[in-house]
């Protein structure tokens, strides 16, 4: 989710490990027979496989390579094998070989840091996934497990290192995962007793100025599977043009970003992310490693693009437009039933106000990131950020002035910060800040869930009084939102597997509720059952055939498939069907992924514990 940029956010983000030097981890082909003394190392009891079940083999298994398959892995991919170890385990004495007083110290200083977050192999920026069986303490003797991280690690930085470990978890029917920075808020690049492909250090940046093909001639800009959304903008800046991504730093453009679809703060001007891709390369089920074009692999190219990640294979590089430069205005600004002594009545006039603009703001091109919610003392609307790209200060002024004259004649008067910035990159750094946290134990887990609202629920009178009724309904049950205003339709000649309801909204919302870290299985799913089948179906009852964005949803959400692929997902099946008939890539809530399972879960379907395997 984009908040995870700004710590001012109401939504209450799980909290992040503390990443450092991963050669400490990386096993040397010389010395890999101690490392691998997994009887060492605390772990998770292995479930039994029934007889009746399909799974995948899973460690303790009598089929589970032996430490010499491993060492033969390791020496194949050139060393790139790493045995993980959780990154709190420095907290912890039951992990002797890794407890360290001082660097706890470290970790809890800086523990929701993003970017040494996603520099570790195996933890994800929603640790929830993970278990929470690993967090910072100030008690050595609290216990931390590996919970639901990976077994193994292939810090890949090749597509040949990429086939090789398809190949072992296809022999071995060991359960693939791949994670690149694990921003995904579904869990898809964690899973107990698997083998993960670790693309974040494919840091290939090729810039190419006269890029030409059948389908698309221009400068474009070439990066690998682990280039992030900051080295990515930051390379557009030093050849003076703009590209499409999105708001987090350490977000990895080419990983689920894309395969998502890919929201950004110019989608209005240029397209989504995956709209901007004019070539990547992949390596499929089978170890073949591919490029895909309009004109080479069509049907995959056509997938990548927003069929979801985690399914067809594993990209390595994406190519994509470098757009002109642009210059950007930067708008913050915020009010309230306290802040301008207002009643709750006024305050909802005031909202109102702001969601007849909508379509305006939309149609500008801008992203207008917004949030409202229950505050103590009453309510609160906040513009987090307002992007207008290729605007000046008075154009933007120009836009936003309707609205601001209609509040004040409400009593509202608002002091806004607004900035210019000449390229893009510094309005985004402003807009979309790093942070850097502190451990916090009494931070709350998020339980998220999101709607894309059509354009026409602003434009229709009677179904705009409705699910303006609908948004106050959700605060009045104590459930603040998140919400983008921007048009993201398909610009000409575009053809991929967005989901079709992106097109047609104007409004993209996130919610949540929020329980401690260390609830029970029983208390998070009264706050998840919540938020899957009570909020989120008040918003699909006001936005009928709608969907929602899948990097930013409900794992648990019902009828995801529609949800999350609208008309696409049986054409998506289809390929997922012929490209990987025997689901060698498997992921939450991703294609296909309905006829296999989690067994033993503890209740928690979302979290990474467990065996994974088909239904029957």
């Amino acid at each position: 989710m984009k908040f995870c940029s700004n710590p001012a956010s109401f939504l209450l983000v799980a909290n992040f490990v503390l990443a450092a030097d991963i050669s400490e981890f990386v096993i040397s082909p010389n010395s890999i027979a101690p490392l691998f003394d997994v009887d060492a190392l605390p772990r998770s009891i292995p479930r039994r496989q029934k007889r009746s079940e399909i799974c995948k083999v899973y460690p303790g298994d009598k089929n589970w390579p032996s430490d010499s398959e491993w060492s033969a892995l390791n020496k194949t991919v050139g060393g790139a094998l790493i045995k993980p170890v959780p990154r709190a385990a420095v907290c912890h004495s039951n992990w002797p070989q890794y407890y360290d007083p001082a660097k706890c110290t470290d970790l809890m200083a800086n523990y929701n840091n993003h970017e040494r977050r996603v520099a570790d192999p195996t933890d994800l920026i929603y640790v929830y996934f993970q278990g929470l069986s690993c967090l910072p303490s100030t008690d050595p003797t609290t216990p931390c497990t590996t919970g639901g991280d990976p077994s193994y690690v292939v810090n890949v930085t090749t597509p040949e290192q990429i086939s090789t470990v398809i190949k072992f978890a296809a022999k071995k029917k060991i359960r693939l995962i791949i994670k690149n920075t694990g921003h995904d808020t579904g869990g898809k690049s964690t899973g107990e007793g698997s083998l993960s492909i670790w693309t974040h250090n494919m840091k290939t940046i090729q810039w190419l100025p006269k890029y030409t093909t059948k389908y698309y001639t221009g400068p474009a800009l070439k990066v690998g599977a682990g280039v992030s959304l900051d080295e990515f903008y930051q390379a557009a800046d030093n050849h003076d043009v703009t590209v499409v991504g999105g708001e987090c730093s350490t977000v990895g453009v080419a990983g689920g970003y894309s395969a998502g679809g890919g929201h950004s703060p110019v989608g209005g001007l240029f397209g989504m992310g995956a709209d901007n891709i004019v070539e990547l390369t992949a390596v499929l089920p089978n170890g073949t490693h591919i490029t895909a074009t309009t004109g080479s692999n069509p049907e995959l190219f056509w997938a990548f693009r927003g069929g979801g990640g985690a399914t067809f294979g594993v990209v390595t590089s994406i190519t994509v437009k470098a757009r002109p430069k642009i210059h950007v205005t930067i708008s913050t600004w915020s009010f309230g039933t306290a802040a301008n002594n207002i009643t709750n009545s006024t305050f909802w006039q005031a909202a109102r106000v702001y969601l007849e603009h909508v379509t305006t703001i939309a149609d500008s091109g801008s992203q207008a990131f917004a949030q409202i919610r229950p505050a103590t003392g009453g309510l609160t609307f906040s513009m987090t950020s307002f992007v207008a790209p290729n605007k000046t200060v008075a154009e933007y002024d120009t836009l936003m002035a309707p609205f601001f004259s209609k509040i004040l004649t409400l009593g509202i008067s608002v002091t806004q910060n607004t900035t210019f910035h000449p390229s893009f990159l510094g309005g985004w750094q402003r807009a979309f800040p790093k942070i850097s946290q502190p451990w916090n134990p009494e931070k709350q887990v998020v339980a998220s869930g999101s709607r894309l609202i059509p354009r026409k629920n602003f434009e229709q009178p009677k179904l705009f009084n409705q699910t303006f009724s609908t948004l106050q309904n959700i605060v009045d049950l104590g459930y603040g939102f998140i919400f983008y205003a921007q048009k993201n339709e398909a610009h000409a000649g575009v053809d991929n597997a967005i989901n079709p309801a992106y097109r047609k909204s104007a409004v993209f919302l996130i919610l949540s509720g929020s329980y401690p870290q260390n609830a029970s299985a029983v208390e998070v799913n009264v706050v998840r059952d919540q938020v899957t089948k009570v909020i989120v179906p008040i918003l699909k009852a006001v936005t009928p055939g709608s969907g929602t964005y899948m990097n930013e949803a409900d794992i648990r959400e019902e009828g995801w498939q529609q949800s999350f692929f609208g008309s696409n997902y049986a054409r998506l099946l289809k390929l997922k069907k012929e490209v990987d008939p025997n689901s060698i890539f498997w992921a939450k809530t991703a294609v296909g992924s309905e006829n296999w399972y989690i067994q033993n879960d503890h209740g928690l379907p979302e979290v990474g514990t467990g065996r994974l395997c088909r239904k029957l």
